[in-house]
């Protein structure tokens, strides 16, 4: 039927182009016509003078109404015209005499000019139309973007407030309150909430941004598909449960082996999963399919949700557009979630397509990844191994460890005072000795006193930068074994090398969970008195 449709508005439109070349050549036969029944009337007069003149009128009008083809048509009638009417001989297309013949030369010269320079003039006229289309199309793209652009500080000054607003009224709680443990635990976990929403926004601005400039890098591996579904499905759980959705996942048992970066499929996963649910209403159900046929991998999420018209099924994929651009904002964020997720099947080379049949009837969103020809085969750890690993000894190679009584020394460099002073609070009660310093010279002065274990240290600080110190650090033989750990904003591939250079045993990006933190220095700190222990 498709076809059928096709080959039948293929058969029109070359009807209708036919019929209009008709109709343009037709001027050029019926000013002919007119000019040789004019110039037969005035034949008693002109005898056989000016057997061309009126011709030019033709050309002309055919030139300027029909184009340059029909004129050139014009051109040919007219001297075909002329020498059968009113060059003698009389009824014969011979022409004899010379001036005739320098007529006629004069006459195709300057016709054939005059042609050339209306169809010059023809396509300036339509280069100028064509310009003034585009000028209109680009002026109404900058006012769209002018829009976008609008809305969307608009929608991130929102997104701002949403959270900053219970952290507001939760230390205004805090400061009214007589301090009860009640209370400071509700405290906390709203600050908590908040601070992390906070953290997400500033992530989907910043993974935005670095595919814009072309700045993401995969470790692309040859892994099993479904352990990055599985991976993305415990991280977005949660969300189900929340507002009480069904959640159902078909995957097959065999592996699906694909080439790509776990961390990432695991992310883009996790990405349509929760617009899946974001857009879904409670109750609603959420399914996920995964198989492969034709050396490709597809996964498959289909929701309940609130569906999308078609106007949308290719500008949901742009940055920070969304289906809901209400003021009442139901559904939240920013709008760059699909936007990560078809980036980052594009580096994968994939493709994420949507389907959906309307407002109100739900959505369709299929992932399709290349197989890896040549997978590889799945072999498993005799039992008899695993009974043998598990009888091994933990504290063989351990001997060298010594306990330390005292606590450990820390040194923090940071010139923001508040986040320095509360990390000193943090570490001094997990049972360290914190000294502060604001800058490099003042860290490295305070090393040399304090002589600290571990230092953690910004890099942006003010006159001697935090790469510096650290050089000037590891220059002294008194640091050797000293564990720097890098805590900055600065978070690009050149930053953690220029870290590495610089002599720091770790590279951390801010914001950072304290937990993690201390157990970051804690595992640097046991490295180094296992070290300390065997120069000793």
């Amino acid at each position: 039927m498709q076809g059928a449709a096709l080959n039948d508005e293929v058969l029109q439109r070359g009807i209708r182009n036919w019929t209009f070349n008709i109709g343009r050549y037709s001027i050029a036969i019926f000013s002919t016509a007119i000019v040789i029944w004019f110039r037969s009337l005035l034949q008693p007069w002109l005898n056989e003078e000016c057997p061309f003149s009126l011709f030019y009128l033709s050309v002309l009008l055919t030139a300027w109404v029909s184009g340059s083809g029909p004129a050139v048509l014009a051109i040919v009638l007219g001297t075909l015209s002329a020498a059968q009417f009113f060059i003698p001989p009389a009824s014969s297309l011979l022409i004899e005499g010379v001036p005739e013949l320098v007529q006629l030369t004069i006459y195709v010269i300057v016709n054939c000019v005059a042609v050339l320079l209306f169809d010059r003039a023809e396509r300036q006229r339509r280069l100028a139309e064509n310009r003034a289309t585009e000028n209109v199309r680009l002026g109404t793209d900058l006012q769209l973007a002018d829009k976008r652009k609008d809305e969307f500080l608009a929608l991130l000054a929102h997104e701002l407030r949403n959270p900053l607003a219970p952290i507001l009224s939760s230390m205004a709680l805090l400061e009214r309150s007589e301090g009860s443990t009640e209370t400071v635990r509700r405290v906390r976990e709203v600050v908590s909430r908040q601070t992390e929403h906070l953290i997400r926004i500033t992530d989907d601005l910043l993974e935005v941004s670095r595919f814009c400039r072309g700045h993401i890098e995969l470790l692309v591996e040859q892994l099993d598909l479904r352990d990055s579904i599985r991976d993305a499905v415990e991280m977005i759980e949660g969300a189900f449960a929340e507002k009480s959705q069904r959640f159902q996942s078909v995957i097959p048992d065999s592996p699906v082996w694909v080439d790509g970066d776990r961390v990432r499929l695991a992310q883009l996963t996790a990405n349509l999963l929760g617009n899946a649910s974001k857009y879904t209403p409670a109750s609603g159900h959420v399914c996920l399919f995964v198989d492969q046929c034709n050396g490709f991998a597809h996964v498959t999420i289909k929701d309940s949700g609130i569906g999308l018209a078609a106007e949308y099924a290719e500008r949901i994929f742009e940055p920070f557009v969304q289906v809901d651009t209400s003021r009442t904002r139901e559904y939240g964020g920013l709008g760059v979630g699909l936007t990560i997720a078809k980036r980052l099947i594009e580096l994968h080379h994939g493709n994420l397509s949507v389907e959906s049949r309307g407002p109100g009837l739900g959505s369709t969103f299929t992932v399709q990844l290349p197989l890896h020809p040549n997978p590889l085969v799945e072999t498993n750890l005799d039992t008899s191994d695993i009974n043998r690993l598990g009888t091994l000894d933990l504290n063989t190679g351990c001997s060298g460890i010594v306990s330390i009584d005292q606590p450990n020394k820390l040194l923090l460099v940071d010139d923001n005072q508040d986040a320095a002073k509360m990390l000193r609070d943090l570490f001094e009660s997990s049972g360290y000795q914190v000294e502060l310093a604001a800058d490099g010279v003042e860290a490295i002065n305070q090393a040399l006193r304090f002589r600290p274990s571990v230092i953690v240290m910004d890099i942006g600080l003010p006159g001697m930068d935090g790469y510096e110190a650290a050089r000037q650090l590891r220059r002294s033989q008194h640091f050797t074994h000293v564990k720097l750990i890098a805590l900055t904003g600065w978070g690009s591939k050149q930053d953690r090398e220029l870290a590495s250079q610089a002599g720091f045993d770790l590279h951390l990006v801010k914001p950072v969970a304290f937990d993690e933190l201390l157990n970051f220095v804690r595992d640097l700190e046991m490295g180094r008195r296992q070290v300390s222990q065997a120069v000793n």
